[in-house]
């Protein structure tokens, strides 16, 4: 019985034995493919207000269909693979509201914790602890560098994300999820764990964990790395801090921009008979 249990704790109901490599790093895409067709699903309404690209708005309604085809080719590529990454994706996104009730009813942390718990039935201890491990790097490494970014295009905004004191930057606007409080709320600094844990102690945490990954499976974070910088560089194309007609801020397509006063010049005088003009004093 105790050596049933093992087994079952090593391997979790999966088959043990692994596809052939080119069929597992397709599996790991397929699989990025749908977590980010839903992530984009879920934060539609945050990214409109932050002006980041969601890849969800111009797929409409039959985004999460193509989240579900590619997950379904994922797992009948490599179930291990699939499954292991999705839970680990899961229990990642809702790690940071803990205590924040969802739709179901559950409490973040709740849900957390079920998401765990299907990965180690699903692929047992090791893979379900790797998967996580890895999936946990990339989403370190990810926040590393926006919030690197961040404090590049704006002066003094890596102070300000971490509560820095005059010159601090407003957070980003995260609309809550339906039924829960505090929809508009900032949290943007709470959602970025370079914030939360210090920028440095997020990267070492991400190399070590990324390290430890890649030492159970190299295959499989091999895949997830470059399937994560690709990601990555796509989304950040027209992302915060740039520039265009589509950059929240600028003008209307159509409506040129006003020029900027010449140095120097005085400040336009408002006319005292023009509507609604108030006379100070």
């Amino acid at each position: 019985m105790t050596a049933e249990l093992g087994r079952w704790l090593a391997s979790g109901w999966l088959p043990p034995g692994a596809p052939p490599v080119a069929a597992r790093v397709l599996a790991v895409v397929a699989t990025g493919i749908a977590v980010k067709l839903m992530d984009d699903v879920l934060d539609q309404q945050e990214d409109a207000v932050t002006g980041q690209p969601n890849v969800a708005v111009p797929l409409g309604g039959s985004a999460v269909a193509y989240a579900l085809a590619a997950f379904a080719l994922a797992a009948a590529l490599s179930p291990r693979d699939a499954l292991s990454l999705f839970w680990a994706s899961y229990a990642w996104g809702m790690a940071h509201g803990a205590g924040q009730r969802l739709p179901l009813g559950l409490r973040a942390w709740q849900e957390t914790a079920l998401a765990v718990a299907l990965a180690v039935l699903t692929a047992g201890v090791p893979d379900a602890l790797a998967a996580l491990a890895l999936i946990g790097a990339v989403q370190l490494l990810d926040d590393w560098v926006d919030l690197r970014r961040e404090g590049a295009g704006s002066p003094g905004a890596l102070g300000a994300a971490a509560g820095g004191g005059p010159g601090r930057r407003a957070a980003a606007v995260r609309p809550g999820l339906p039924g829960s409080p505090g929809v508009g709320a900032a949290a943007g600094p709470r959602r970025n764990w370079a914030v939360r844990l210090g920028p440095g102690e997020a990267l070492l945490t991400a190399l070590a964990l990324g390290w430890l990954a890649a030492t159970w499976d190299p295959v499989r974070a091999a895949a997830t790395g470059a399937v994560a910088l690709a990601a990555g560089l796509l989304g950040r194309r027209g992302g915060p801090g740039r520039a265009g007609p589509d950059a929240p801020g600028a003008a209307p397509r159509g409506v040129a921009e006003p020029e900027p006063a010449p140095q120097g010049a005085a400040a336009p005088v408002a006319d005292p008979g023009a509507p609604g003009h108030r006379p100070e004093g």
